[in-house]
């Protein structure tokens, strides 16, 4: 899926490739995130047509900070159906179960650690499938 099949997006998400952890020129959707409380969002509209969403998360290699811990929240129709810590050097693949969910969110945020200096982190989205 591509940046465009999300429900009015932000302008601050880009397509592109990136480098993340171990991998090289992923395919991807990414937003700055620059410190606790700054929450990112991508929204789908599923009209209930879907069993279940998956997709990978992680930090991109030039990301500002490498000592960030990246949360990763999907809420479906308003109930939280999945939540992930993920840390720098990680991808996360993400699986959740999308029967009879419209409005299904993507959330973007920093974990709140003693290490809060002023860099941010790009944080990219790929892989992303409906079944």
């Amino acid at each position: 899926m591509s940046l465009s099949n999300f429900f009015e997006p932000e302008s601050n998400w880009t397509e592109n490739r990136f480098d993340v952890a171990d991998k090289s020129g992923v395919s991807g959707i990414a937003t700055t995130i620059s410190g606790y409380g700054d929450a990112q969002m991508l929204e789908l509209r599923l009209a209930n047509n879907f069993d279940t969403l998956s997709f990978n998360v992680g930090q991109a290699n030039d990301s500002k900070s490498s000592d960030k811990i990246l949360v990763v929240r999907v809420v479906g129709n308003g109930k939280q159906l999945d939540v992930r810590k993920v840390p720098f050097n990680t991808i996360q693949e993400i699986s959740v179960p999308a029967k009879n969910v419209n409005a299904l969110k993507i959330e973007l945020s920093l974990d709140k650690t003693p290490n809060q200096d002023s860099k941010s982190i790009l944080a990219v989205v790929s892989d992303v499938t409906l079944d």
